[in-house]
This record gives structure tokens, C-alpha cells and sequence, in this order.
């Protein structure tokens, strides 16, 4: 299977791969007292990372609507 990504996503994908290490270390997370910080950066190519993990609308556009 090939996937076709559009023009910048790649990059993107990697300028962005570093937070979610970062933020994995920062801040442990406490479910069971609901100690939790979420964190998210969407780009203009139309890559979003949020920790921890959040189901979004299949039609969700980060570059247009903020969380």
C-alpha cells in the first residue's frame, strides 16, 4: 500500500515527532486522581499531536478549528 502525503506533511511530521518524547518525560500521568494535562499542536500542513491520545471528528482540521 502506498500513501500519498501532501506537500510539507513529512516535515511536519518530523519537526513535530520530538514534542511527544518531551512531553511523555514532563508530567506523569495520575488517572486515578484525574492529574491530567493535555497537551496539542496542529500544523498548517494539517498534522495534529495531542498527549495523551483523544478520539477527533474524522473532518477535524486543526488549522482551522482549535481544540
Amino acid at each position: 500500500m502506498v500513501i500519498f502525503l501532501q506537500a510539507g506533511v513529512r516535515e511536519a511530521i518530523a519537526m513535530t515527532y520530538e514534542l511527544e518524547r518531551i512531553w511523555k518525560q514532563s508530567n506523569s500521568l495520575d488517572i486515578g486522581q484525574l492529574n491530567v494535562l493535555y497537551r496539542y499542536v496542529g500544523t498548517r500542513e494539517g498534522v495534529y499531536r495531542v498527549y495523551p491520545a483523544v478520539r477527533v471528528p474524522v473532518k477535524f482540521d486543526p488549522t482551522t478549528e482549535p481544540q
